[in-house]
């Protein structure tokens, strides 16, 4: 039996056994603490094994490379497991480090429309890599992310196309990548690769992407619908976290708009995938514009990627908006005609005026230390974006009405005292923001047939303080009570955020008026007193399980030391100074807590993608506020 140690680092230190075993079975079943069971292939000789593996929901078949076993035992082996992790004897660490990637991976839901969209958002990009073996660019590795969001692993384009080898591969790609999405991509002759055109065997070394684990994974649409489905029900039923994406080459041929639209079509798959992408031949630069027009008419509900192959369709990889196959100049050739770099895309993309200049600011008062600049500047940064974001500081609205006027105005980040002040310069708020009664983000939108602009109104503060409390809460009665401290726009957002968590509310604030119009705005209690007999009174429990303190920092803000006793989850909204008079009381009493900083990069975050509408860097801009 080995544990998970830490949060995410698995123990296989029993991997190998004293004389070395040539492969293992390892089996994880989802239990109380994480426990995982590691289980010799010799399970297979009990006779109920059957149902035993039936009923787990993620196996993984462990391979040495260097030793391996039979071929027939082979296929015994992975026909019983989903997933496949190859190592290497003098390599164990990585292969912990592989495998607790893969759990990872193997436990993730199939993510949502959104995130889909998020991943191949706005000005993402992903590296079509072309070596045919990886290893001994071990060093170029680390240096060709730089500008992207994925990698494309070609496998058609690998030396040794063994499945273990492939794995093995990929593995190694991770690794020297910082962990970036790996699209999973055989690409057959007939599409512009170097596969042979033989849907069985093509198919079957596509199934290896599933087993290792592929973010996301490249279905070739040329080829019968069988072939098709037979792949993609696979990975709908055993494999939910891989993304597929539906895809269609033209080699040499010219093809009309009516025809391409047929092709996105095709890709769509009766929409059994999550993205879509056509690529044909230029013959003439207006087939740049060609392809993406018949994308934008044929309606399509997923992401797309519209591209033209030859130097005369070097412009559609401009226009194209997400996830853009590029090249890095360290390459030694490009995987496909006319691909770019991602420097090359994002400086035409600028010439072009596609992507302008934009200012983004934070309005309020104080904000001189706000980290909010660094924070998003740094965002904009990673992406090459040409972005600014700057404080507006004022007590008076009329600096940000004028502000809110500007051609380059991007959008803004708001904080006390206008997160209600400023909805009367807005033309639209979200149903959440009207629901709160506040906004900290404001977004600019255009109207699509007019291109009017529309300044509308967010409010991301409520997932600041839902997500951290999220993840530590656990609900231990029927009922659970959240304390909120203070009656502005934080405490509207938290009072919300536990409502959404299905906590029962009680609100104090030092002006029991503005307490009493809290709690009757969200269906609350309001308390006198923070005593336990107050709260005894109020609701029949003398003790919060959460409170959430939305008070400056500076206030010297405590809980009576009775209310500590149960060990109530504690958010401190404030995030200077770092550890508040009520998180050094939380600390001291051994009760969970949360920083007002990762407040601060929970709601930044949320807002930097409403602004790019692509994932946001959470390292860069965590990395600004601690």
């Amino acid at each position: 039996m080995a544990q998970i140690l830490a949060e995410n680092y698995i123990d296989l230190n029993d991997l190998i056994e004293s004389k070395g075993a040539e492969e293992a079975l390892i089996i994880f079943k989802k239990s109380g603490g994480g426990a995982i069971s590691i289980l010799h292939k010799n399970i297979f000789k009990h006779k109920n094994w059957a149902a035993f593996l039936k009923n787990l929901p993620i196996t993984i078949h462990i391979v040495n490379f260097n030793n391996p076993s039979k071929e027939s035992e082979r296929k015994f082996l992975n026909g019983k497991c989903k997933y496949t992790l190859v190592f290497e004897e003098k390599m164990l660490d990585e292969a912990k480090l592989d495998l607790t990637h893969l759990v990872k991976r193997a436990r993730k839901p199939h993510p949502s429309k959104e995130d889909i969209k998020l991943d191949m958002g706005e000005n993402t990009f992903f590296l079509s890599l072309t070596f045919p073996e990886l290893k001994p660019h071990s060093e170029l590795l680390s240096k060709l992310v730089q500008g992207s969001d994925a990698m494309e692993l070609r496998v058609d384009l690998l030396g040794d196309r063994d499945p273990y080898n492939v794995l093995r591969q990929m593995q190694f790609l991770r690794r020297k990548t910082q962990n970036l999405p790996i699209i999973f991509t055989v690409r057959s002759k007939g599409q512009c690769g170097n596969f042979e055109d033989d849907p069985e065997s093509l198919f079957e070394l596509v199934k290896w992407g599933l087993r290792g684990g592929a973010e996301y994974l490249d279905i070739e649409m040329n080829w019968e619908m069988k072939y098709r489905m037979k792949i993609i029900n696979l990975a709908k039923k055993s494999y939910p976290s891989t993304v597929l994406i539906g895809s269609y080459h033209i080699v040499g041929q010219k093809k009309n708009i009516p025809e391409i639209k047929k092709l996105f079509k095709r890709c769509c798959n009766n929409g059994k995938v999550d993205a879509v992408k056509v690529v044909t031949t230029a013959f003439e630069e207006s087939d740049s514009y060609k392809v993406h027009l018949a994308a934008e008419e044929s309606n399509l509900h997923v992401p797309y990627i519209a591209l033209c192959l030859s130097p005369k369709g070097v412009l559609s990889r401009v226009l194209n908006k997400r996830f853009t196959p590029v090249t890095h100049q360290l390459l030694p050739f490009v995987a496909a005609p006319g691909q770019l770099t991602t420097d090359q895309i994002m400086n035409s993309r600028k010439a072009l005026n596609i992507l302008t200049d934009k200012k983004f600011y934070i309005f309020g008062f104080p904000i001189s230390a706000s980290p909010s600049p660094n924070m998003h500047n740094g965002g904009f940064e990673k992406f090459g974006l040409p972005y600014t974001f700057e404080r507006c500081e004022s007590e008076s609205t009329e600096k940000m009405e004028n502000v809110l006027k500007r051609d380059d105005f991007g959008g803004a980040s708001v904080t006390i005292p206008h997160k209600q002040n400023v909805i009367q310069f807005l033309d639209e708020v979200s149903e959440v923001a009207s629901e709160i009664g506040a906004v900290n983000t404001v977004i600019v939108k255009h109207n699509e047939k007019t291109g009017k602009k529309c300044l509308f109104g967010e409010n991301t503060d409520w997932l600041g303080i839902y997500r951290p409390i999220k993840s530590k809460f656990v609900a231990k009665k029927s009922k659970n009570f959240a304390l909120i401290v203070g009656a502005g726009g934080a405490a509207m957002s938290g009072m919300y955020a536990m409502k959404k968590l299905g906590l029962e509310l009680l609100v104090y604030n030092r002006t029991a008026k503005k307490a009493q119009e809290l709690a009757q705005r969200f269906g609350g209690t309001a308390i006198e007193e923070l005593s336990s007999d107050c709260l005894m009174k109020a609701v029949g429990q003398e003790f919060p399980d959460v409170v959430i303190s939305t008070v400056p920092g500076s206030s010297g803000f405590k809980l009576p030391v009775e209310f500590l006793k149960h060990k109530p989850i504690v958010f401190d909204a404030a995030y200077k100074p770092a550890k508040t008079a009520l998180l050094e009381q939380a600390v001291e009493n051994e009760c969970p807590f949360v920083q007002g900083a990762e407040m601060l990069v929970e709601q930044g975050i949320e807002q930097f993608q409403l602004w790019t509408k692509r994932r946001a860097p959470k390292l860069v801009m965590s990395e600004a506020v601690y």
